[in-house]
Parts: structure tokens; sequence; C-alpha cells
């Protein structure tokens, strides 16, 4: 803690909150770094309250149907399917390895993990300091099944 402030770290695939305590979840720039990424989309929406939301940003490969897995863990070690992609990390100087590049089937995989309401919705615009090529925000909410 430093001046009155405190850091907390969670494993999104394993969040110490009760269940259904949110009504709003905002993950930005985080999913491609775990990789049981489904694991962790169950455990947002298990801590989201009935029409929770949850509101992310990814590296979207918009012409891409599926998504491309780069790494996986196996038997606790990190094991690499394509070469290595480092993305930078404000906390480390190392980086952090991307374990899958997104698709389209992103919307399945939220819908599989028992959203509703999924949608992709592009960003673009320079003329509100919103430069180079168009983004992608996500959002789904949790309905009760």
């Amino acid at each position: 803690s430093r001046a009155g402030l405190s850091l907390r770290n969670e494993d999104l695939t394993k969040l110490s909150f009760e269940d259904e305590c949110f009504d709003l979840v905002i993950s930005q720039d985080v999913f491609e770094h775990i990789p049981d990424y489904r694991k962790a989309l169950s455990e947002i929406r298990r801590v989201l309250r009935n029409d929770g939301v949850l509101l992310f940003t990814i590296p979207f490969f918009h012409h891409m149907e599926k998504t491309q897995i780069r790494a996986i863990v196996k038997d606790g070690a990190i094991e690499h399917l394509l070469p290595a992609e480092i993305h930078g990390n404000p906390v480390s100087s190392e980086g952090s390895l991307c374990f899958q590049n997104f698709g389209w089937d992103i919307l399945d995989d939220l819908r599989a993990a028992g959203f509703a309401n999924v949608a992709a919705s592009m960003y673009w615009a320079p003329w509100q300091g919103h430069m180079g090529t168009s983004f992608f925000v996500f959002s789904a909410t949790k309905q009760l099944r």
C-alpha cells in the first residue's frame, strides 16, 4: 500500500469474490494472456449479478473466423504451438506471453460461457483522437439460464 492505495492481484480463472457480487466487469487486453480464457469467462459470469455486464477489449483479428492458439500449458509447462509473441507489460520488463490471437469465435465462446446480448462494437474515430486502425469493444450480459 502506497499513499493509502492498495493493489489487488486476482487470477481471472479463480476469483476470490463471492457469487453475483458485481454489476460490471471491465477487462482491457488481458484475455490473450490467460491460457484458459474460457475458464476466465465462466468465472466472470459467476461473479456478475443477473443482468450484469462484461465489457472488454482484446487484440482482435477481424479477418480470422477462429481463434489461433499460440501456446498452451501442458503438465505445468508452456508449450509453444507458434513462435512466442510477447506483449508489453507495464509491470514487467520481460513482457507477457500471448497465448491466443482472437477471431470471431470469441462471440461463440461468450455464449457457451452463458452470456447473452453478445456484441462486438467497432470503434474508429480519428476526429476524436482514435488514430490508426479500427478496434472492437466486446460486451455481453449475464442472464439466468
